[in-house]
């Protein structure tokens, strides 16, 4: 008995000592931008002693001192730290770079980026928002292999074209003269958006603030679940859900100014008179080439000059020349722009509720004019765990937008008026026509007060309802409708004392267009998931969806107004009623589609997908088809034999093979015939009818695209140093466009499936972690990608077919290629004799004579080069210490190629007998005959103004501070964080224009690059 008490006695003395030296540690543990982050696993290390922090990132547990207690989350780097006995212990867990944007949504399901097997990239909201875009194309540009975004104007609000992996459409929609619509709705090759499940065209009208996360499907295995509407890629962009735990409001809000930057260089007043001094010389030495005789570099400089001819007397033209008064059109012109931005948003949840909501405001001013863009958005979602079976929940998406163009002729006015001209005569009155020279040009000043309006104003609104019933573990049924609404209207105002009207009032124009679009889909998805053995999971999806779009629009357009008062909301006003009209538009879709993921151990993956689509556009027997795909992929690193390369963190491999569709190059009716109205004399009656407008297609189908991707994810040195490689080749079969007819037939085309055009391609994602100190840290992303494409065939008998000024389709060659004269240089005086064979001379283009036929004719064109570049790639390098960091974005697009309308507007050799102000290039005289550019005024035989648009841009240099804890528990707040991001402040290019990522478009309606300083602030709590 005695024994028993003493061993009693003993173990509460070693208990109670084990409990003495033992403590309750308790702390907050927060990410990088100092939110609590539920969940986390905090366990004493190499026990199973541990807790999980609650909603508000809270902790507590029993420790003593010299434990080793571990942190770890899912997306975040591990950390250990040491308990040396301090009762409270607050962590900071950093991002792990390896495991970012860890789950991809890939559509109708997501995955663990681990279980990719196609290739697909994402950016997080941190990436969207990071350098404050207004939009999130812009937030895109630069940032994703194989990802072409390109600006279409400058103007504030205006839309961009986003292509994946080159261009899959022959069908051309613009043969006019740039070649390049400025409307981004005409881009046939524009890849599928879908917003929550909806599938959507204007994402320019979402706000970047609002998404959680953005992923890019880029092949056909990828974009196979999307079937028929996949075959240009699809982006996936998924808003802000609420997170169950404590109400957390967010702040922020940027203030900045627009400048124009990039500037073309223009003719100050002296250069200007000079030119014209040159232009008129280069002229009258021109005249001298007669009966044979070839003037001298003698006579250029002794030739008659008589600048009156366009330096005017009349209008004080010639006082002003000499005596140095000038005016600068375009710099008077040029203003700050104010932008700004504010956004509150709001999410948190409790009891199997979680919410979210926010409300956004943009106002982006232009540099010229009137020129602004104005956008409120405002989201909400709700879902409810209703109990373990049944979730429902409900999105809700408004955007309201109004952007003002202004003037479309203001820009191109004020860099064209001489700046020997006056802007006011002496008693300060404006002056209407500054040069008599052309009675086209009305002074820039009314213009830029707003006699010219161009306005868009629309109202989106999405939503989405779902219910999801999962009756067991491993299945689960979800029914979610998303219906989207927009109404568009259009109005546009050219008053009396624009360049339209001349103040002439029969001229004023009123323009008021109006549309109403209703679309929905119904989606319904069954998922399986379960283990068939331990080593061996099955994942399915079940898929039926409808989609359903229709469209109404009217338009309306009269002239001849007695008064400016009523803009464009008075079109009755007119006296001359000059078009009306109104349209509908209807079209659905049908779907039926299955996924198979299939894992063995987790280390080889594949996954097979089929859809059957069937489309209402098409003819009536060939609107369905089947679109299938398999993909592979192999967890090489997971292998036993690699398990001790310790330098190998990841290796993966994967092999796919998909067919997409496409009928975007079809409008809802192409395979119909069509009655179009018509008037006549029958009789002594004026009577209406109709007749035949086009031929029908009975065998008009999809557009099929079967692409081949080989993928490999590599990661060394503990993934501080990750590369991505796609080689991919994609053939477009079927391929629709429209197909010229002979005379005879009575009809110019005929739509069809006529064409087959191939793009091959590879694409490098680099990341690496440069230098990681504790309190330093240097990363570097890269991204590189390259793209052919080319015509396989046309329609069997054709192999060539030009159109326009410029463009050709061609076997063998890009869809987009220029074609035209190739330039060898310019004629030189000691070539006087050869280049009048050809009827030119000295100073002129030299065009190669191909055929060897002694005349320049249709015979000599050649394909020059083509539009989309030959290669695109982005660079970001990310600079943090303690809690200041900085980053630098790099973006370029190298090898475009095309017809520049800035130079055929300004270049000193458009001949227009130097009536306007013009670019400096270094132009051809007798005295400067090392130039690369021809004589001013006649040294431009034929339209040539093709350049290389191939630039470098410095696109975004952001500077953030996040405040420190102490300062944060000061202000109760869980973050705060200052920045200054300066936008667009570097360009590098040889193109002289504005802007080469717009230098294909035309000049009218056209803007400055503009470089943006923004201060911004975001703040939780």
């Amino acid at each position: 008995m005695e024994k028993l008490k003493l061993l009693l006695v003993t173990l509460l003395i070693g208990y109670a000592s084990a409990s003495w030296s033992q403590s309750k540690v308790s702390g907050v543990v927060t990410d990088g931008q100092n939110v609590p982050i539920p969940g986390v696993n905090v366990i004493i290390k190499g026990t199973s002693n541990g807790a999980a922090t609650d909603f508000d990132g809270n902790y507590q547990l029993n420790t003593k001192k010299g434990d080793v207690i571990t942190f770890s989350f899912v997306g975040f780097v591990t950390k250990d730290i040491t308990y040396n006995g301090q009762a409270s212990l607050n962590v900071k867990l950093e991002e792990d770079a390896a495991q970012l944007d860890e789950v991809v949504v890939i559509g109708y399901g997501s995955v663990k980026r681990t279980d990719l097997t196609g290739a697909v990239e994402s950016l997080d909201t941190k990436a969207l928002t990071e350098q404050k875009k207004t939009d999130i194309g812009q937030a895109m540009q630069g940032r994703i292999a194989g990802v072409d975004v390109r600006t279409l104007s400058n103007k504030p609000g205006a839309p961009l074209s986003i292509d994946i992996r080159g261009n899959t459409v022959i069908k051309n929609t613009d043969g006019g003269r740039d070649g390049i619509s400025d409307s981004a709705a005409d881009d046939l090759s524009k890849p599928l958006y879908v917003v929550d499940g909806i599938f959507f065209d204007d994402i320019n009208i979402l706000n970047p603030a609002d998404i959680q996360q953005m992923d890019v499907l880029k092949d056909a295995s990828a974009t196979a679940i999307y079937g028929a509407r996949g075959a240009n890629g699809v982006v996936i962009i998924t808003t802000k859900n609420g997170i169950e735990g404590k109400t957390v409001f967010t702040y922020e809000a940027t203030l900045g100014v627009r400048s124009a930057t990039n500037v073309p260089d223009m003719y100050n007043g002296d250069e200007y008179v000079d030119f014209v001094d040159k232009a008129l010389r280069s002229t009258a030495w021109k005249g001298l080439f007669q009966n044979g005789n070839v003037p001298t570099v003698e006579d250029y400089n002794n030739v008659a000059v008589d600048l009156s001819r366009e330096l005017r007397t009349t209008n004080e033209e010639a006082s002003n020349a000499a005596n140095g008064r000038y005016t600068d059109w375009a710099g008077d012109y040029r203003h700050a722009g104010i932008q700004t931005s504010h956004n509150l948003g709001m999410s948190g949840g409790e009891n199997g509720l979680t919410y979210s909501g926010s409300i956004g405001y943009l106002s982006d001013e232009g540099v010229v004019g009137i020129e602004g863009y104005d956008r409120y958005n405002l989201s909400a979602s709700l879902t409810k765990k209703v109990s373990d079976q049944f979730t429902a929940g409900v999105k809700a998406y408004l955007a309201l937008s109004e952007r003002e163009e202004g003037s479309r002729e203001l820009f191109r006015s004020t860099l064209r008026l001489a700046p020997t001209v006056n802007s006011i005569d002496p008693d300060g009155n404006v002056i209407l026509f500054p040069d008599d020279q052309d009675g086209r040009f009305t002074n820039p000043y009314y213009d830029a007060q707003g006699a010219w309006k161009t306005n868009t104003k629309s109202l989106d609104v999405i939503a989405n309802v779902f219910l999801n019933y999962a009756p067991t573990e491993w299945l689960s049924f979800k029914t979610q409708f998303a219906p989207n609404i927009k109404n568009t209207r259009f109005g546009e105002y050219r008053g009396l004392y624009t360049k339209a009207a001349r103040n002439e009032p029969a001229r004023i124009q009123s323009h008021y267009d109006s549309s109403f679009k209703t679309s929905y889909t119904w989606d319904n998805i069954i998922n399986f998931d379960f283990d068939i053995t331990e080593t061996q999971n099955l994942k399915a999806t079940l898929i039926s969806s409808v989609y359903y779009n229709q469209l109404e629009w009217s338009n309306i357009e009269t002239r001849d107004f007695d008064t400016d008062s009523y803009s464009f909301y008075n079109t009755s006003a007119g006296l001359d009623v000059r078009d009306y009209d109104t349209n509908y538009r209807k079209e659905t879709l049908s779907s039926f589609a299955g996924r198979l993921n299939y894992s063995i151990a987790d280390k080889y993956l594949f996954t097979f997908t089929g859809r059957y689509d069937g489309s209402s556009k098409l003819a009536v027997n060939n609107k369905w088809a089947f679109f299938p795909s398999a993909a592979f992929a192999w967890k090489a690193s997971d292998e036993d034999f690699l398990q001790d390369v310790d330098w190998l963190s990841n290796l993966k491999m994967r092999l796919s093979y998909g067919e997409s569709g496409n009928d975007s190059p079809v409008s809802s009716y192409s395979s119909l015939a069509f009655l179009s109205g018509s008037d006549y004399v029958f009789g002594d009656t004026h009577t209406n009818g109709v007749g035949v407008a086009g031929l029908p297609n009975y065998e008009l189908t999809w557009e099929r695209s079967k692409e081949v991707n080989i993928g490999l994810n590599l990661g060394v040195l503990q993934n501080r140093i990750t590369l991505g490689l796609e080689l991919y080749r994609k053939k477009t079969i079927d391929a629709i466009l429209d197909k010229t007819l002979s005379n005879i037939t009575g009809y110019s085309t005929a739509t069809g499936n006529y064409g087959s055009v191939e793009n091959k391609g590879i694409e490098i994602t680099l990341s690496t972690v440069n230098v990681k100190t504790e309190d330093f840290k240097w990363s570097t992303s890269i991204n590189f990608a390259k793209n052919k494409n080319q015509i396989l065939e046309l329609d069997g008998d054709l192999d060539k077919e030009t159109y326009g000024t410029h463009g050709v389709l061609e076997v063998g060659q890009p869809v987009d290629a220029i074609y035209n004269y190739q330039v060898d240089g310019i004629w030189q005086l000691d070539e006087a004799a050869a280049a009048a064979v050809y009827g030119a001379f000295p100073g002129q283009y030299k065009y190669r004579d191909v055929d060897n036929s002694g005349t320049i004719g249709a015979e000599d064109k050649m394909v020059l080069g083509q539009v989309s570049p030959d290669w695109i790639g982005g660079m970001t390098n990310t600079f943090t210490y303690k809690n200041l960091d900085l980053s630098v974005q790099v973006y370029t697009r190298q090898g475009s190629f095309g017809h520049s309308e800035f130079y055929s507007h300004f270049a000193p050799y458009n001949g227009d007998d130097a009536t306007f102000n013009k670019i400096k290039l270094d132009y051809w005289t007798p005295n400067n005959t090392d130039a690369k550019y021809p004589a001013p005024e006649y040294g431009h035989p034929g339209e040539w103004y093709y350049e290389d648009l191939s630039f470098v841009k410095i696109g975004n240099i952001g500077l953030g501070y996040q405040f420190n804890d102490a300062i944060l528990e000061k202000l109760r707040m869980s973050s705060l964080r200052l920045t200054l991001d300066i936008q667009n402040p570097f360009v590098f290019t040889d193109y002289k224009g504005p802007d080469p990522e717009t230098g294909l478009q035309n000049s009218y309606n056209s803007g400055y690059l503009t470089k943006t300083i923004l201060f911004g602030l975001k703040l939780s709590y």
